[in-house]
């Protein structure tokens, strides 16, 4: 009985970093005819009055952009070419989120977190408060979003300067966890390199996604482990 007791007691003191992990197990590949756009919710950004998908590619999908060279598309069409979608499958702290992406002229793919999805006011599912998870040409950004007296606001919370190349897919990956000590952080790869910051707002569940914006993305995968 006393050993009993024991492995109980163990169990109990092992359950609470258990259920950290007992998020979402998602793999998505974007090739054609291997992903399904319904496991997806499409959204809003908050600063434009649009809402765009994205456009199946040989490989890989990418966001709605007009049909001109990639530089063009950065300097003429800079606000217009905003797609995002999240999973529906929800994501919980400990959990890895990772995506393969590449832009062809500057910037900037991303992977998103949100805790939850507003609604625009035709009652679309929209942005309110969100971390954005930034590759671009000269390094990573983090960005956290918020709604402040009924507008956008926004500020880089981590950068890292580093080069990144355009045409070549690069593999970002973002943890959200809890230290032993209940601060939470996050840590974000990519091409070998690794930047983390400390943020206690960061959710304990949340939706993960995709955001194609500035100019011409590819995503190539998309996976929470």
């Amino acid at each position: 009985m006393e050993k009993l007791m024991i492995a109980l007691l163990a169990l109990g003191a092992i359950a609470p970093f258990c259920v950290e992990g007992a998020g979402a197990n998602v793999d998505v590949s974007f090739k054609p005819g291997a992903w399904n756009s319904n496991d997806w919710i499409v959204v809003k950004g908050p600063r434009w009055d649009y809402k765009h998908g994205f456009v199946q590619k040989a490989d890989c999908i990418e966001n709605e952009c007009p049909d001109v060279p990639g530089d063009l598309v950065y300097k003429k069409f800079h606000s217009k070419v905003y797609s995002a979608m999240v999973h529906k499958e929800r994501g919980v702290m400990g959990q890895t989120v990772s995506s393969t992406m590449g832009f062809d002229h500057r910037m900037a793919p991303l992977i998103v977190i949100s805790e939850k999805l507003d609604k625009s006011p035709e009652g679309e599912p929209m942005f309110g408060e969100h971390w954005e998870i930034v590759l671009y040409d000269e390094g990573l950004n983090v960005w956290h979003h918020m709604i402040k007296d009924g507008k956008p606001f926004w500020y880089k919370a981590a950068y890292l300067k580093v080069p990144f190349k355009k045409d070549t897919p690069y593999k970002v990956e973002v943890k959200v966890y809890k230290t032993r000590k209940g601060v939470k952080e996050m840590v974000v790869k990519c091409g070998g390199y690794e930047m983390g910051y400390i943020d206690n707002d960061l959710p304990e569940s949340f939706y993960a996604g995709i955001i194609g914006c500035e100019g011409r993305n590819q995503f190539y995968d998309f996976k929470i482990k």
